[in-house]
């Protein structure tokens, strides 16, 4: 079969000149192969040199990206470097309330909180591969992780601060600490005395205020109404009283009213009018008797008036 022959006949565009070519199968076989062969030898070359061009370009890609990265990285390196200067002032800051607040300041070996190191990550695949972006990563990823203990720490003392603060204002918002009638000034003192009544020594409990009566009487402090008392016998006893519980141990007694305000389970604030002065039970005339007292022990009420 490979000795079969063909003929091509190519004829000229006059149809006069013919020519004739004659060719076997084995012929026809070996070109093909070789043009075959050519084909993919071309096809190869150029394979070759566009996967060759692709991957210097995407080399090139990857070198821009690498440089891009390593900046981004510097630069949020720097940030975190800001971050941590600013976290310092605030430890500072900190310090400085935590001392107001009558607490003790954070240890230094406190703040320095762990935060891992390098062995924490070992898992890590791109740790097998050390570079200057993988350095300059990991470096970023520690500070990140103690700004974020750092940033914690802060929080519960701030938090720890505001309650403390909180305490002390509660607790000065229930001490008592004005004078109960505006303006009003003390005739009678607390401590021993002779009674205008019985003249007798006698210890006086707290301080007498006089003032006309229907002046405003005032709470001395936050507080709960515990006693409103409005039955007395005349001439005896304090008549018509108030007994405000403050909390903290302290207690106030507004006594000799004309009128009550309040009652018993009311809740009242410093400044708060809870009655008017008058002369009620055992007095010689209209006054307010104040008392103050701490743990149920007697205090004298000059001590706690500040305005």
């Amino acid at each position: 079969m490979l000795k079969k022959r063909f003929r091509f006949i190519c004829l000229s565009r006059n149809g006069i000149d013919i020519k004739q070519i004659d060719f076997t199968v084995r012929q026809i076989y070996i070109a093909s192969s070789a043009a075959f062969v050519f084909l993919m030898m071309v096809a190869a070359l150029i394979l070759g040199l566009s996967t060759k061009l692709y991957h210097n370009y995407r080399i090139t890609a990857l070198e821009k990206d690498r440089e891009k990265l390593q900046h981004e990285l510097l630069t949020m390196k720097e940030r975190v470097s800001q971050l941590n200067s600013q976290l310092t002032h605030i430890e500072s800051s900190s310090d400085e309330l935590r001392t107001v607040a009558n607490l003790p300041e954070i240890n230094n070996d406190i703040r320095l909180v762990g935060v891992g190191g390098p062995s924490d990550y070992a898992g890590l695949d791109f740790l097998n591969y050390p570079d200057e972006i993988t350095e300059t990563a990991m470096e970023i990823r520690l500070d990140l992780d103690k700004l974020e203990r750092s940033v914690q720490l802060e929080k519960s003392s701030l938090t720890e601060i505001a309650t403390r603060l909180q305490e002390r204002q509660d607790y000065y918002d229930h001490l008592p600490s004005i004078m109960p009638i505006i303006n009003g000034t003390i005739t009678e003192d607390f401590g021993f005395r002779i009674h205008p009544i019985t003249n007798r020594p006698q210890n006086h409990k707290g301080v007498d205020i006089p003032s006309r009566v229907g002046t405003k009487v005032l709470a001395a402090a936050g507080g709960t109404v515990i006693e409103a008392k409005s039955k007395y016998k005349p001439n005896h006893s304090y008549g018509k009283e108030i007994l405000i519980d403050h909390g903290n141990g302290f207690c106030t007694r507004y006594a000799h009213l004309n009128r009550i305000l309040v009652r018993a389970g009311d809740k009242v604030k410093r400044w708060d009018t809870i009655g008017e002065v008058g002369e009620t039970g055992a007095t010689t005339g209209p006054h307010l008797h104040y008392e103050v007292m701490l743990n149920t022990e007697l205090q004298n009420p000059k001590y706690y008036i500040f305005n």
